[in-house]
């Protein structure tokens, strides 16, 4: 019998995260909301994670560990979710962590949201391997539709940032566990075509810390994560009604080029033209785009490197701006 008095299945998707996982438990059992069951899917580790959850449920019997074969992280929410039922759910992968009132806060929002806002999302700290914070990611605020979730290339940037009205699961199926990346974009595309809440609303709390491109991460494979982006972005920007479905392609062909993918920039660059030269001049990411094609594949590896050096000094000096304050509010406190 499902417990009556839980709203929230945490549900956490856990391929050898054993060095990271303890974390993330943790800031779950940290929550200030406290009615959730927390359902974590081992899915075919050969480390340690199984061993880590099992030692953290002994002490909480919220946690409960679901073993499977490796399916990939669609199978594994699918699993979690066939064996959940309370009316939101929230995924924590298993390398991030959240802010104690992140549950609090995602249920306070989608209880204010307009109608047909089915699913809420936060803004995100971007932290290394190490745990160490070094960056705030931008993400928009407010209502987002299909066309804003293509064109802004995936607002919430990745699943752990979400909190789901159940309904919206039961409406539109589970993940599609034969995509090996963009799992959680497709997931979101389909939720605002297909069920009665088509509509995301951004809250501008940073309550999510993300670890960024740890080894073995699904998003470290960028050709893998592309090959899928296009699959994706083909089915659903036909489906655009405010903007021309090229400027979905935009922002993808920009990051394309960014990480030396020359082919898929070159592919989408093309698609997003069919938007107008002029309608791409209008957007900043759109001027972007056209800089970076318009420069040839020498001056893009020189752009590359001056960026990768800016970004890689900015991260240094963010981080320890953030260490900063941290002493001073300890100081403070």
């Amino acid at each position: 019998m499902r417990n009556s008095s839980v709203l929230v299945t945490v549900i956490t998707p856990a391929y050898n995260v054993g060095s990271w996982i303890g974390e993330s438990i943790d800031s779950v059992l940290a929550q200030t909301e406290t009615r959730f069951e927390y359902l974590i899917v081992d899915d075919g580790s050969t480390d340690d994670t199984a061993d880590v959850v099992r030692s953290r449920a002994e002490r909480d019997p919220r946690i409960r560990l679901i073993q499977v074969e490796n399916g990939g992280s669609g199978a594994a929410r699918n699993r979690a979710l066939a064996e959940s039922a309370a009316p939101f759910v929230a995924f924590l992968d298993g390398d991030d962590r959240w802010h104690p009132q992140f549950l609090r806060h995602m249920l306070e929002t989608l209880h204010t949201a307009p109608p047909g806002v089915g699913m809420a999302y936060c803004h995100t700290r971007v932290m290394m391997e190490s745990g160490q914070v070094v960056a705030l990611r931008w993400q928009p605020s407010g209502k987002v539709d299909l066309d804003k979730q293509l064109v802004e290339n995936n607002p919430p940037h990745n699943g752990s940032s979400l909190m789901i009205r159940r309904a919206c699961f039961d409406q539109v199926g589970g993940f599609d566990s034969s995509l090996p990346s963009a799992v959680d974009f497709e997931m979101w595309l389909r939720i605002a075509t297909g069920s009665n809440y088509p509509l995301m609303w951004g809250t501008r709390r940073y309550l999510l810390d993300m670890r960024l491109m740890r080894t073995g991460s699904i998003s470290s494979n960028r050709r893998r994560r592309f090959e899928c982006l296009d699959k994706v972005i083909a089915e659903y920007a036909p489906a655009m009604r405010r903007q021309h479905p090229g400027m979905s392609y935009v922002r993808p062909a920009v990051f394309a080029y960014r990480d030396g993918l020359d082919d898929f920039g070159d592919r989408w660059s093309l698609l997003a033209r069919e938007a107008g030269t002029r309608e791409l001049a209008r957007d900043s990411w759109g001027r972007s785009l056209l800089a970076w094609n318009s420069a040839g594949r020498e001056r893009r590896a020189q752009l590359r490197s001056l960026r990768d050096g800016a970004r890689s000094s900015a991260y240094k000096g963010m981080s320890g701006a953030l260490r900063t304050a941290s002493r001073v509010q300890g100081l403070r406190g």
